[in-house]
C-alpha cells in the first residue's frame, strides 16, 4: 500500500512475490514525477529494492 499524503490517496499494491515495478513504471502508475517517487522512496513511504550493479 502506498500512501500520498499531499493527495491523501491510497493505491493498493499487488503483494504477489516477483512483482516488480521500475521507477519509471511506477510514476506512471501513480500519476506523479519520478523526482517524488525517488523522494518517497527516500523517506520510507514506498519500499524499494536496489537491482543489478549500479
Amino acid at each position: 500500500m502506498i500512501f500520498l499524503p499531499r493527495t491523501r490517496e491510497v493505491y493498493l499494491m499487488n503483494e504477489k512475490p516477483g512483482d516488480v515495478l521500475t521507477i519509471e513504471e511506477l510514476s506512471v502508475y501513480l500519476k506523479i514525477p519520478k523526482s517524488t517517487l525517488y523522494k518517497l522512496v527516500r523517506g520510507g513511504k514506498v519500499p524499494a529494492q536496489k537491482v543489478g550493479w549500479n
